[in-house]
């Protein structure tokens, strides 16, 4: 028998296994965090995540959702946080295949420990929770009911964990973290239920197997499963694979805008804009729901909020809104700002209009010429920079961005082609699939949204579009929240992870991404999966071999 190199090995050093290994080595554990990238991007690297995507105009390309690199994902998060619900965790039987083998109260009393380590000060998630919000509600006289406009997002600190966390990294006694090396496959014994290493590659060819006692695989959601079905030379099908379920169910969200609010209360009332706690964090109201009214009304997990008008289309005629298209846009300065998955979401895909922006800023300059200075000193030249930024309206009419839940369905899946990476790996086949059902659901939210509206005088909804169910189904796209291809369960034919983490049928392998959740909820993946990063160190920490 080999002597373990370590207690615990951890592949991939996003968010999730940043944090499991600074748990672990804290608490006296030693940890080795394997990365296949390193301190800054490199395109040969992250070539090799590459994948062939079935339906392009369904799922982005891979280098645009996920990034090898210390830091994964988090270097290219804009740093919303937000957790799942009590409902996503409830018995829906109009959405099959979604019952949880854990609750809500079991996750959330890890939402204080994750927020400590996205440093967005207490877990509050609800205005009326917090006295320093003296406009608890989007606008003046709309009441929650089953309709609510008073839950929180807050903003990370630290959207980049790697630079946050390099001190401890480099300092924390018992962690060695391995840059610039490629796991390409986990290793059993002759039985199937045991690991007993981790072969990796150099970008060179050179290859070693790092042993562990356990062994954690964190290193994104389409990745880790793909790491799981390419390990399948004793185990046929992959590990984890008895259920036949490793790599389906596939999920991510439904996202657009097919309407705009218009407001009948004073604009400015309005709350359009982000809002700071008194510890200073980032927080927006959003439209959602009561669990009792997206139960009632058979709603996938759904929520809205305010957004600018469409950057790109210079009828908005504010100066503001032009110096940021004209700043975004430009090939040179743009990726600059933001990373670029989210640069191509606000400028579009049309070509590049300057004039008409132009004279925008021109007509609209003393507002611009104050707003540039003011944004800039708040986004980069202070520590706990402002996520954004908003125009008000002087018509009180703003665009409404819809995100909803994927349902989950079992045709939605990926798996491995015949096309190898440049370190022999076979690459993934991504087929992301949506149902009518996703569509109906979101058609179904901006119905209840506007009569809420109505029904208390504050507003009604205005649709962009005649065909709202076909606008919906062109915005149908993901990738970048990737969930539900490891699923947990606790009957082995249900999933391919144990409420634990661990891998059904082996006993020292565990899985920490977003494809361990059952369903997608209305939150983007990044603070469930640290909260379910802190549970499992607590787990393995105070658990043998």
């Amino acid at each position: 028998m080999v002597a373990p190199d370590t207690e615990i090995a951890i592949v991939g050093s996003g968010p999730a296994g940043i944090v499991v290994a600074l748990e672990l080595a804290r608490r006296g554990r030693s940890v080795v965090l394997v990365e296949s990238g390193r301190s800054s991007a490199d395109a040969t690297v992250q070539a090799l995540g590459d994948a062939t995507i079935v339906d392009p105009v369904r799922h982005v390309a891979m280098n645009l959702a996920t990034r090898r690199q210390l830091g994964g994902a988090s270097n290219i998060w804009g740093g919303r946080c937000v957790p799942y619900d009590p409902v996503d965790f409830m018995d829906r039987p109009w959405i099959p295949s979604s019952s949880w083998p854990i609750g809500f109260d079991e996750v959330s009393r890890y939402h204080r420990r994750a927020g400590e380590w996205f440093r967005t000060g207490s877990p509050v998630f609800d205005s009326h929770q917090l006295d320093e919000m003296h406009q608890k509600t989007i606008v003046p006289g709309l009441p929650d009911g089953d309709v609510l406009t008073s839950t929180l997002e807050r903003w990370s600190l630290p959207t980049n964990f790697a630079k946050e966390y390099a001190r401890d990294l480099q300092a924390t006694p018992g962690l060695r973290v391995l840059p610039g090396l490629t796991c390409v496959e986990v290793l059993v014994d002759r039985s199937g239920r045991r690991v007993t290493g981790l072969r990796c590659r150099r970008s060179d060819g050179e290859e070693t197997v790092i042993n562990a006692s356990r062994y954690l695989i964190a290193c994104g959601g389409l990745e880790s499963t793909r790491l799981l079905l390419a390990s399948d030379s004793i185990v046929s099908g992959g590990l984890g694979n008895q259920s036949g379920l490793l790599g389906r169910f596939y999920m991510g969200h439904a996202s657009g805008k097919i309407a705009e609010v218009v407001f009948t209360t004073p604009p400015r009332d309005t709350a359009y804009a982000y809002s700071r706690t008194r510890d200073g964090v980032y927080v927006r109201q959003r439209f959602s729901f009561t669990s009792e009214a997206s139960c009632r009304e058979r709603l996938p997990n759904i929520v809205g909020w305010l957004v600018n008008p469409e950057l790109a289309k210079p009828e908005h005629g504010s100066g503001i809104l032009s110096f940021a298209y004209l700043a975004l846009s430009s090939p040179v300065l743009g990726p600059r700002f933001v990373a670029e998955g989210i640069r191509r979401a606000v400028i579009g895909s049309g070509p590049r209009r300057v004039w008409p922006h132009v004279w925008n800023m021109l007509r609209d300059f003393p507002a611009t010429a104050m707003f540039v200075p003011t944004f800039a000193y708040r986004r980069f030249l202070v520590r706990r920079k402002v996520p954004g930024f908003f125009v008000p309206s002087r018509e009180n009419r703003y665009p409404l961005q819809y995100h909803a839940e994927h349902l989950p369905n079992r045709d939605s899946r990926v798996w491995l082609g015949e096309e190898r990476d440049a370190l022999g790996m076979r690459r993934l086949v991504i087929d992301l699939r949506f149902s009518p059902q996703d569509v109906a659901g979101v058609v179904r939210a901006h119905e209840l949204w506007d009569r809420h509206l109505r029904r208390h005088a504050c507003g009604h909804i205005e649709y962009s579009t005649a065909d709202v169910p076909e606008a919906i189904s062109a915005q149908l796209q993901d990738g970048y929240h990737q969930a539900g291809t490891t699923r947990m369960s606790v009957d082995p034919a249900q999933g391919v992870v144990t409420p634990d983490l661990r891998v059904h049928g082996i006993d020292n392998l565990y899985v920490l991404s977003g494809s361990v959740l059952v369903t997608s909820g209305q939150a983007n993946t990044t603070f469930i999966v640290v909260a379910l990063a802190v549970r499992l160190a607590d787990h393995l920490a105070e658990s043998a071999a």
